[in-house]
């Protein structure tokens, strides 16, 4: 039995904890990661027929969403984020230019699923972008979740509702904090902590977060409440 994760750095768990790590999966399982940092829903459709002939997945894991908020947000920034989004469009991550177009490739991405007959399809909610639930990419950040939800219902396929997970840890924390990362130096920078003891977990203290160590990758907390959420969905009758 193989289990293909696809997605963005949640997926891939490089910056982070990675969250596959605790996936519960029935024995045997053979878990393929194709998790791409700063993938989009456009990037994962052009990558997915060739894993799934590749694979044969019994189990397909979709994590998508996040960077078609991320991105436009970093282009309008521009200075030291321009040669990062030159990068990432280079690398095939194209966000979607609005909820309607995402709702569409989605609906791409799992009618792709069906059509190779892959017996069971996991769509992944968003989780917050930022531990501020009332921000403007939190809003943003809905409209997609509200996408995901319709399309993973009119396929009949099943929902690993993270957005929901996390939105009831944080709307118990009585001051969220601000924090969210701001330029690629600090992804160079946190990736070298990360080696250190504690790394994340320390992040997460300096930063006031509870889930996450940079607003968007997943501390130990996080990567538990993930894997839990996924592995649920998962396992679902």
């Amino acid at each position: 039995m193989t289990a293909t994760f696809i997605g963005d750095s949640l997926t891939a768990g490089k910056l982070g904890i990675p969250y596959l790590k605790s996936v519960t999966l029935p024995p045997e399982t053979e878990i393929v990661n194709r998790g791409k940092d700063g993938d989009t829903v456009a990037g994962v459709r052009a990558r997915l027929d060739e894993a799934l002939r590749t694979d044969s997945a019994s189990v397909l894991v979709i994590q998508v969403g996040a960077n078609d908020i991320l991105l436009p947000e970093m282009a309008r920034r521009g200075g030291e984020w321009a040669p990062f989004i030159a990068q990432m469009t280079a690398a095939g991550s194209t966000p979607s230019p609005n909820p309607d177009e995402f709702e569409a490739l989605y609906e791409e991405l799992l009618a792709a699923a069906e059509a190779w007959g892959t017996p069971r399809v996991i769509g992944v909610t968003v989780p917050p972008l930022g531990e501020n639930l009332h921000s403007e990419r939190n809003r943003h950040r809905g409209q997609l979740n509200m996408r995901i939800r319709r399309a993973v219902e009119g396929y009949g396929v099943r929902l690993a509702d993270a957005a929901a997970a996390f939105e009831d840890e944080l709307k118990a924390i009585e001051s969220p904090s601000d924090y969210f990362f701001q330029s690629p130096r600090e992804f160079t920078a946190d990736l070298r902590r990360l080696r250190r003891e504690r790394g994340a977990e320390k992040l997460t203290e300096e930063r006031g977060l509870h889930l996450t160590m940079d607003g968007a990758h997943l501390n130990e907390c996080g990567a538990a409440l993930m894997a839990r959420t996924v592995s649920a969905a998962i396992g679902r009758n």
